[in-house]
């Protein structure tokens, strides 16, 4: 809620200082009681900065979505397209503690037992690749352009989950510091699975104009999503994936897009 209200805090703030300095020069051809008509190009080329922000801010984003996108401007409507990838964050912290053991260790003719536990660690890659196709009703000015429209949703969506085994020495409870390095582990088991992703986004935001050849724009952008289990690729000798992943349906409310662009 607090992006949703940050966005549009933004978009009323650029609107009313962009709209006094528009509504001042188009009066000076209200004789007519016509409307400013854009005559700037058309086409515009832009790139999803957001995700740069949330890093700058050493916040955590729940997922990241990056874009390209490509908008071609009507008087009063706006045709886009745009390839995008996406990505999830899950918690990568979790480890069980499978058992403890006993190793002999032989040394200089003098035997050593050592307790040492066995621990299991998660691992998860989830991500998504799409294309999209939408149209935006707009409102046009001199420095801003406000609209509002939807687009169709198409792509693959992969979730792939992994475990990994390692071994600490045991020094009694509580267990502490059992830290594991993805880089140096082996692999147990995994389960990888492929979904094939429908659905449709919302926009409504405003272009900004910087100069006759750049664009800021500010949307909030929600989608809803439909992803149908293609395949699965399962590996598991610690029979941990019970519950079989189906095809689902999930609401994302909390995308919010800064896109900087060209036009050309």
């Amino acid at each position: 809620m607090k992006k949703i209200g940050f966005v549009v805090l933004l978009i009323a703030i650029a609107s009313i200082i962009f709209a006094q300095n528009s509504v001042n020069d188009n009066y000076k051809i209200a004789q007519k009681d016509s409307v400013w008509v854009d005559t700037l190009p058309r086409n515009l080329l832009g790139l999803n900065v957001y995700p740069a922000f949330g890093i700058l801010g050493g916040g955590r984003l729940a997922s990241t979505k990056i874009f390209m996108q490509y908008k071609h401007l009507y008087d009063h409507m706006n045709l886009r397209t745009s390839i995008n990838y996406l990505n999830f964050h899950y918690n990568n912290e979790k480890t069980d503690i499978l058992k403890l053991k006993r190793d002999t260790i032989i040394k200089n003719n003098d035997t050593t037992l050592v307790d040492s536990l066995v621990l299991r660690r998660f691992y998860y890659d989830v991500f998504s690749y799409d294309f999209r196709v939408g149209a935006e009703y707009a409102f046009p000015n001199k420095d801003w352009r406000f609209y509002f429209g939807g687009a169709i949703i198409a792509g693959i969506h992969n979730t792939n989950e992994y475990y990994y085994h390692y071994t600490k020495e045991f020094k009694g409870y509580p267990v502490e510091n059992v830290n594991f390095n993805f880089a140096t582990g082996e692999i147990a088991g995994f389960r990888k699975t492929s979904f094939f992703k429908t659905g449709v986004d919302l926009t409504i935001g405003v272009d900004i104009n910087l100069s006759p050849n750049a664009v800021i724009s500010v949307q909030y952008a929600p989608e809803i999503v439909y992803y149908h289990k293609l395949n699965q690729n399962l590996v598991d000798p610690d029979n941990f994936f019970v519950k079989d992943l189906q095809n689902t349906v999930k609401f994302i409310p909390d995308y919010i897009d800064i896109i900087v662009s060209i036009r050309f």
